[in-house]
Parts: C-alpha cells; sequence; structure tokens
C-alpha cells in the first residue's frame, strides 16, 4: 500500500488499529480465581445487550441513509461527500462496539480474569454503547433533516454557506444544474433569521436560476436592510424580464437613498431599455451617490438619450460626477460625446483631463488623434500618460513622432506607456527607438520594448534581443526570449 492510499483510508487504518489494541487489552493479563465464574455470572447480559442494541439501532441507521438516498437520486454524485464519512463513521464505531463487547463475552465465558478487570471491562462496555448511540443519533439526526428539509436557521445558514463558496469562481459548477439546492434556497428566502435570507438571496444571485425570481421580489419589502440589499444584487444578476418593472418601482418610491442604488445598479445590470426613463430622473436625484449610480449604468445602457442628457449635464456637474459622465460618454460612444469629450481635454482640473484622455482610447475615433497628441505637451504627467496610452489604443502612425520623443521622458512611467503605445502601432518607423531603449534604466520599460519588437517582427531586433537573453531581470529575459521565438516564426529560415 502506498503512502497515499494510507492518507485516503485513514479512517479504515485507525479503525484497525484500534481493534488490535482492544483484542490485545481484553485477552491478554487473565489469570484463573477461584470466584470469577461466580462474580460474571449476572455480568453476561450487560455485553450481550449492548451487541443487541446497537445491531438494531445500526439497522434502522441503514434504512434511513438508504431513505436519504433515494431522496437525492438525481444528485447522488453531488452529495457523495456529504453524506459518505457519517456513513464510515457509523459503521466503523457500530462495527467496533459489538466486536469489542463479544471479546468480553468470550473473557466473562472463559471466566478467567481479575476482579478489577472485570468492573473495568464492564465500564468499557457502558461507554462503547454510549460512543455507537451518540454517533448513530447524530448522523440519522441529519439524514432525516436531509431528507424533510426540516433544518434549524443555523443549519440553513452553514448549509447555504457551504453551496455559496462552491458556486464562487466557478460558474461551471454543479450547482447550477441541481434543482434541490436551488429550492432549498429559495425556501430559505422565508427563513424568520435574516441572515439567511440573506446569504440565500445570495447565492440564488450566483446560481441566477430564474425559478427565484418571484421569491426574491417578495423580498424587496423585507425589514432588514441586508436582506434587501442582497435582494437587489440577486435580481440585478438573474435579469428576466419580469424583475424590472418592480425595480423600476423601488427605485421611484424607496426613500432609503442605499436602496436607490441598489435599485439603480441593478437596474444597469439587466441592460433594459425599459429602465432608461426612470434613471435619467434619477440624475436630478439629492442625494449626489445616486447620481453617480444612475450615470453609471446609463453608461452601461448605452441609449441616445443617454448620451444627450450627460452631455448637457457634463458641465453643470461637480467634479467626481464630471468623471463617471466621462467614463459613461466613452462607453456610449455617439458622435455627440466625441465632439463633448474632445472639448474637456481643455477643462482646468487635471484630474478631468486624464479621465476625458481615456475615455477617447475607449472610443476608439481617430477625430480624437489630434487632440490627444496636444495633450502630450500637457504639464501633468498622468494626462500625458493617459494620451499616449489612447494613442497607442488608436493605433494612428500620426502619433509616432511624438511618442517617440516621450522615450526621452526622465518619468519612466511615461516611457513605458510610450513604448507600450508604439508596440501597439507597430510600425517599422519605431524598431530604431525601440532597439535604443533595450538597455535603460528601468526594467520594465527594456521588457515592453522587446514585447513591442517582437510584435513588430523585424529582423534587426534579433542581434540586440539575444544580447537582453542576459539580463539581471527574469522578466526581461522572458520577454526577449518571447520575442525572439515570435521573430524565428514570421521570418522562418
Amino acid at each position: 500500500m502506498k503512502l497515499t492510499d494510507l492518507k485516503t483510508y485513514k479512517l479504515e487504518v485507525f479503525f484497525i488499529f484500534a481493534l488490535v489494541i482492544l483484542s490485545f487489552f481484553t485477552l491478554s493479563g487473565n489469570e484463573s480465581t477461584g470466584n470469577s465464574a461466580a462474580s460474571t455470572a449476572g455480568t453476561f447480559w450487560l455485553p450481550s445487550a449492548v451487541m443487541q442494541s446497537v445491531a438494531a439501532l445500526y439497522a434502522v441507521f441503514i434504512a434511513i441513509f438508504v431513505l436519504s438516498l433515494q431522496n437525492n437520486r438525481d444528485n447522488i454524485n453531488s452529495i457523495a461527500n456529504r453524506i459518505k464519512p457519517p456513513l464510515k463513521i457509523v459503521s466503523y464505531t457500530s462495527a467496533g462496539t459489538i466486536y469489542f463487547n463479544g471479546l468480553i463475552l468470550i473473557v466473562f465465558s472463559l471466566g478467567a480474569f481479575s476482579e478489577t478487570k472485570m468492573k473495568f471491562m464492564l465500564f468499557s462496555s457502558l461507554v462503547s454503547m454510549v460512543l455507537s448511540l451518540i454517533a448513530i443519533v447524530y448522523s440519522s439526526m441529519n439524514l432525516l433533516s436531509d431528507v424533510s428539509g426540516l433544518k434549524t436557521s443555523s443549519e440553513k445558514y452553514s448549509a447555504i454557506s457551504n453551496l455559496l463558496r462552491g458556486q464562487e469562481g466557478n460558474p461551471a459548477n454543479l450547482m447550477n444544474k441541481n434543482r434541490k439546492d436551488t429550492d432549498f434556497c429559495i425556501k430559505a428566502l422565508d427563513d424568520e433569521n435574516p441572515e439567511v435570507r440573506a446569504i440565500a438571496a445570495e447565492t440564488l444571485g450566483q446560481i441566477k436560476d430564474p425559478r427565484a425570481v418571484d421569491a426574491l421580489l417578495r423580498l424587496l419589502e423585507d425589514n432588514n436592510s441586508g436582506v434587501r440589499t442582497a435582494t437587489f444584487r440577486a435580481l440585478g444578476k438573474i435579469g428576466t424580464e419580469n424583475t424590472v418593472k418592480p425595480l423600476i418601482k423601488q427605485l421611484e418610491a424607496d426613500k432609503n437613498p442605499e436602496f436607490r442604488i441598489c435599485a439603480i445598479e441593478a437596474l444597469g445590470n439587466l441592460n433594459d431599455k425599459l429602465a432608461i426613463e426612470p434613471l435619467l430622473k434619477s440624475l436630478e436625484d439629492k442625494v449626489p451617490e445616486v447620481r453617480i449610480a444612475a450615470v453609471r449604468s446609463l453608461g452601461i445602457l448605452g441609449n441616445e438619450r443617454a448620451e444627450e442628457a450627460l452631455i448637457v449635464k457634463l458641465d453643470q456637474s461637480n467634479q467626481e460626477l464630471q468623471k463617471q459622465m466621462i467614463l459613461a460618454l466613452g462607453k456610449i460612444g455617439g458622435k455627440k460625446a466625441v465632439e463633448a469629450l474632445i472639448r474637456k481635454l481643455e477643462d482646468k482640473d487635471p484630474d478631468i483631463r486624464k479621465c476625458t484622455a481615456e475615455s477617447l482610447g475607449k472610443l476608439g475615433n481617430l477625430r480624437s488623434v489630434d487632440p490627444l497628441l496636444r495633450c502630450l505637451e500637457d504639464k501633468i504627467p498622468e494626462v500625458r500618460n493617459a494620451a499616449a496610452y489612447s494613442l497607442g489604443t488608436l493605433r494612428t502612425n500620426k502619433a509616432v513622432d511624438a511618442l517617440v520623443e516621450m522615450l526621452a521622458e526622465g518619468d519612466s512611467e511615461l516611457r513605458i506607456t510610450a513604448v507600450y503605445a508604439l508596440g501597439s502601432i507597430g510600425s517599422l518607423r519605431v524598431v530604431e527607438p525601440l532597439l535604443g531603449i533595450l538597455d535603460d534604466s528601468n526594467p520594465w520599460v527594456r521588457r515592453y520594448a522587446a514585447e513591442a519588437l517582437g510584435k513588430i517582427g523585424d529582423q534587426r531586433a534579433t542581434a540586440p534581443l539575444v544580447k537582453n537573453l542576459n539580463d539581471p531581470d527574469p522578466e526581461v529575459r522572458w520577454a526577449a526570449a518571447e520575442a525572439l521565438r515570435l521573430l524565428d516564426k514570421r521570418n522562418p529560415s
């Protein structure tokens, strides 16, 4: 047997070891005594009764176990890890108890032991019975709870927490196909404990089963704030047509700004055009956080009316709201949005200029090239950096000369972005400048330069890249090796 097998069957190994020890203790050290037969005459019944009682209870447990299997026959593989360990523990405990008490009966029949040992064996018999009873009753109660669905709030919370941990980060989880687990979570929405209702709503949001919508909608009026928040988020993830109008109603009627924000976020995630009008109204909300949430959701929906409303509000809003509007317009991407954002490149606030430069790069409209080139002369490094990155995203040869000049910047962040942008443009004109910075003092500059040269695929980069295979930085060495592989692929000999 391998060591890994011992780890897998450690419970079985422990069981066998315990039986050997019990057998050795019970059968060894026995001496013939004159009164042993008489003293044991009235004690045979105890180990015999223990054996019969444990055997009867074990039979009941097996019946309950079979009932649980029948109840879970549709998802037997997914519950194996949950029900097999109790079966093993109960089986080994019962078998050990019966075996140990059988040994006691054998010793009693021989009548060859001291009175002290007799008392100890009788005490051990009672202890073994108690342990078996605890194992059988506890496991049977758990299985009956599983069959009947009768669970306390703490048991429900624990069970749903385990389901949620198995679901997070694993969209292909079997739980998506397990209707029983979904039904269990739906029923848990009616639990008296708000923590159970909240985690059940969260889990149903991860499952995304439309059958949960009606039950979740009822929780929108729940008295507990945590439950309502979890419900809003779950409805936003499930995304059926039946959820839009109730969420709009909650948005318009709820006086709590926290829940209005939750409703707005859920409507944005649902991506339904019916939400446009109420979200536009939310731009007038008195609470700044609500207005910000409305702007973000409008950016997701990407409607022309939303674009016009955001442009009108753009210059009338505070800094944070303006930044969110700029990001939203960058997602909507209409012609009017491009013109409005180009104007914001002249804003006095450097954060606004930076945010605008980033959004223009995402829009991919070449009308923004010249304004972004002018931003490369901005006094604020962060603005220049954002403009350089966006010019790389636009992949325009018109930006090559300005980006090459940026390679001489003292700020390494600017040099890194310039290298990345030049590599994205991919013009042969940038090969020589990139070769010149393969020995830059910053390892990130050297790495991105090697990656850019690999993308461009010019053979002039071969010898300098070979030299960088000895770079002290492992990331640079890896980038140089990968670039050489690409060069060899593009230029086979």
